[in-house]
């Protein structure tokens, strides 16, 4: 069974999901508008705590997203295997 499916009662449970994390998400922001000195190499700037979370989560998912770790790749055994090795 996919999540992606068209199942009613999976769309159901993934808005719920989706409105639960998001619902979360903008408490964790709120909690987190001090501001915070970062230093990169020779460079120190001021930014708020919630917008350093989220370009690092922004970041990790551009990366995750680039490097293809959604699951839709096969296997490389499988495909090793299918082309007579090992």
């Amino acid at each position: 069974m996919s999540f992606g499916s068209n199942n009613p009662f999976l769309r159901k449970v993934r808005l719920i999901a989706i409105l639960t994390l998001g619902g979360l998400l903008g408490v964790f922001a709120l909690q987190n508008v001090q501001r915070v000195e970062l230093t990169f190499l020779l460079w120190t700037f001021e930014s708020r705590r919630i917008v350093v979370i989220g370009l690092s989560v922004g970041v990790g998912v551009v990366i995750g997203w680039l490097f293809g770790v959604s699951g839709h790749r096969k296997p490389l055994i499988a495909a090793d295997n299918a082309q007579g090795g090992i």
